[in-house]
């Protein structure tokens, strides 16, 4: 199995893996209907280091969560019958699903049930937002000055910032085959969310003279702005990831 990644206008950095053979667990959430049960996890990527260092400035991001409201997916295969099929499902959870994580995190968060089918490809449209006054995404971590100083980090994507934030994964077989989905072998897909190249554009000066709020180094729509627009923009440039099946 391997992974492709492609570049389109995204919301959510993201790279990812696909393993066979996903363990169940009855305290995770269950959504959507069908005997494949897809297991579906977030963390940090690990930078081979401790946490994840920005351009060498110091800034290391050890945390965070986001939290999610539904997920769609779309879905082309071909039945039994030899048709090809297209189809949409709308996935719920019973309340907001928030998911914290890290680098060292790499459980199942929850689970989504499909049909059993030979598929062609299959999209997940995971749509995020605000839930009980916490952002829709939130990275904590820490930021050490060139003199020595260390102070908290705190990077904030609030969804009314331009409606909701979401992001995508497309899952699909090598050169146009078929690939066949059934409750044997229940995969996993995990995802890294790089948070350093969320901040590939921020310098060391934009961070060594950015505000503190509280003594937190807290960045959001109206805290540290520059700071933020920058890193808003790497993320909706970011690439989705096309999770691929030989």
């Amino acid at each position: 199995m391997k992974t492709k990644q492609k570049i389109y206008a995204m919301v959510f950095a993201l790279s990812g893996a696909l393993f066979a053979s996903c363990s169940e667990d009855s305290d995770l959430d269950i959504i959507g209907e069908g005997d494949v049960r897809i297991g579906m996890g977030v963390k940090l990527k690990n930078s081979g280091v401790a946490g994840a260092r920005i351009l060498n400035a110091g800034l290391v991001v050890q945390s965070g969560f986001i939290q999610i409201k539904k997920i769609e997916l779309e879905t082309e295969g071909v039945d039994e019958n030899g048709n090809k099929f297209e189809k949409e499902f709308e996935l719920k959870f019973k309340e907001i699903k928030k998911i914290d994580f890290n680098r060292f995190d790499s459980e199942v968060d929850f689970f989504i049930n499909i049909p059993s089918g030979n598929y062609e490809e299959i999209e997940f449209k995971i749509d995020l937002i605000d839930n009980r006054k916490e952002p829709s995404i939130q990275l904590d971590g820490t930021y050490t000055y060139q003199d020595g100083r260390t102070v908290p980090m705190r990077f904030q994507v609030f969804g009314d910032d331009d409606d909701d934030f979401d992001f995508e994964v497309e899952l699909e077989a090598d050169d146009d085959d078929l690939f066949f989905l059934n409750g044997v072998n229940n995969p996993l897909a995990l995802f890294q969310i790089d948070a350093k190249g969320w901040f590939t554009k921020v310098g060391s000066f934009e961070l060594e003279t950015a505000d503190l709020t509280d003594g937190v180094l807290l960045i959001n729509k109206d805290k540290n702005k520059s700071i933020y627009r920058k890193v808003e923009t790497r993320i909706k440039d970011s690439t989705d990831i096309e999770l691929k099946l030989n």
